[in-house]
């Protein structure tokens, strides 16, 4: 991994500076650039990273904040807060990954995020940066550690220091599980029989999502293959260039190739060219919706749902 220096990235954080933390909302609204993470520091002293695509705003984490505390230890979500006037679930992310809670005096911010409208506010120690790191400067950390999906290096106050880019759709499910049904799907057998066979090509670096869409798949009966990043999905058709594949589903945020450009590598291949294409994402921007049905996505579906995703599939497969 090649260390990168941070001299030219978008913003630095102070906590004591309000202008500061209201520019991170300009960043980070309708932003396509999927390179741009938000670095934050965990109880640990290590530096963790989640993709500004993901983040509606940044806001001080005070006795302003009016909270609701849900009173039960076995759930991440520990309460309740009204944000801009919208009840959001909080979560400590040291909590969820396994680090030790500090004293909330000892927290300053609230990462307020956006799953595919699903509202999350995630409290954090202490905030660095709005960082540019680049998917050649990723390795892929998953089998290492369940909460993490990629771990680089960056140029922390003038350190190379090892960040961990945590997994959002791990934590999503997580907070939300009594909420996502993953095995109990209700699909119609008449239309389940009529996609028996069909083969699904799906690309996503999550290693959960990858295991539910999977069991979805074996519900449905179809074959499939599945890929961790959206470079591999096509150089399989490189080295495949005329494997029947009747659907393609495909992450949006991947980093070595992302979901737009996965389209579009598709829709260039004159054999693939008329297979529809589904993006599978919590990038609820409408900007890059827009671009992605421009680009020749059929449809774009909200992650973690497998009751939505699987009725998309049926109704895909069951018109080709």
């Amino acid at each position: 991994m090649e260390d990168r220096s941070l001299e030219d990235e978008l913003y630095y954080f102070d906590d004591e500076d309000d202008d500061e933390l209201d520019l991170f909302k300009l960043v980070s609204t309708d932003s396509n650039d999927l390179n741009q993470y938000l670095v934050f520091q965990g109880s640990n002293a290590e530096w963790y990273a989640m993709n500004v695509s993901k983040i509606e705003e940044v806001i001080v984490f005070d006795e302003k904040i009016e909270i609701s505390h849900n009173n039960d230890e076995t759930n991440i979500i520990f309460a309740t807060a009204d944000i801009r006037n919208s009840m959001t679930p909080l979560i400590y992310f040291d909590r969820w990954y396994g680090n030790r809670q500090l004293e909330d005096e000892e927290y300053e911010l609230i990462i307020l995020a956006n799953y595919g409208g699903h509202k999350l506010g995630i409290i954090v120690k202490k905030v660095f940066a709005i960082c540019i790191i680049e998917a050649e400067n990723m390795s892929d950390n998953s089998q290492n550690n369940l909460k993490s999906t990629f771990i680089s290096k960056v140029i922390i106050e003038g350190e190379s220091q090892l960040c961990s880019i945590y997994d959002g759709d791990k934590m999503l499910l997580d907070a939300f599980d009594t909420t996502i049904q993953r095995e109990n799907y209700h699909f119609e057998e008449s239309a389940v029989e009529k996609v028996k066979d069909k083969v699904l090509f799906f690309a996503d670096d999550s290693r959960f999502v990858r295991s539910i869409v999977e069991a979805l798949f074996k519900r449905l009966g179809v074959e499939y293959k599945i890929f961790n990043d959206g470079l591999f999905l096509t150089e399989y058709l490189d080295s495949h260039p005329q494997e029947g594949v009747d659907l393609f589903i495909t992450d949006l945020e991947m980093p070595k190739m992302g979901g737009r450009e996965v389209i579009v590598n598709i829709k260039n291949r004159l054999y693939y060219k008329e297979i529809p294409v589904l993006v599978h994402t919590n990038m609820s921007n409408n900007a890059m919706e827009s671009e992605l049905l421009e680009a020749g996505a059929v449809s774009i579906i909200g992650k973690i749902n497998m009751q939505n995703l699987g009725d998309a599939i049926l109704e895909k497969l069951g018109n080709t």
